[in-house]
């Protein structure tokens, strides 16, 4: 390769636009290939008849000053899809959990009865609370936009009626 003499600048500005067409192509190779592994990977951690028991192991370190316990969950956290929810009316104006089930549902929290008024319970904003083992799918249902504000709450004894086949359940209350 010879260079015309005259440093017009030809040159430089060729391998610049070269380096930026191949940045392009590589940053749309990055993109096809993460949409295509989301569309064909369709592996997952466990077997849909594995049932879900949440295991906890313990390590406890003691020291001559101090005791430590660390708890690491080893189940995998359910899918929205695998989540049984229950959504309930706690002082709402009328169809405010039917829409709020229509709104998780769309966002993949397919499994779930139908909404249903929480009879004599009122409550002022909206709440998340599920039975014990579900702490992270609780947070992970806390965090959809539907239930934007919504308040994470230990599970209640006496239960919410219709809740014994349910992981969790989201109240919807007042404004």
């Amino acid at each position: 390769m010879s260079r015309p003499s005259g440093g017009n600048g030809e040159l430089a500005r060729g391998v610049g636009s070269t380096a930026a067409k191949g940045a392009v192509l590589i940053g749309l190779a990055v993109i096809v290939g993460v949409f295509l592994l989301q569309r064909v990977d369709t592996s997952t951690a466990r077997t849909p008849s594995t049932p879900v028991n949440t295991v906890k192991t313990t390590t406890t370190v003691k020291t001559a000053e101090s005791t430590t316990t660390s708890t690491v969950r080893t189940t995998p956290v359910k899918t929205p899809d695998q989540l049984q929810v229950l959504v309930l009316n706690g002082g709402a104006p009328t169809g405010a959990a039917a829409l709020l089930r229509t709104k998780l549902q769309q966002v993949g929290y397919t499994n779930q009865p139908q909404a249903s008024t929480w009879t004599g319970h009122t409550q002022a904003g909206t709440s998340v609370m599920c039975k014990s083992g579900f702490d992270r799918e609780a947070v992970a249902l806390s965090q959809q936009t539907a239930l934007q504000g919504a308040k994470v709450v230990a599970f209640p004894t006496p239960p919410p009626p219709s809740s014994e086949a349910v992981d969790c359940v989201v109240v919807a209350g007042s404004s």
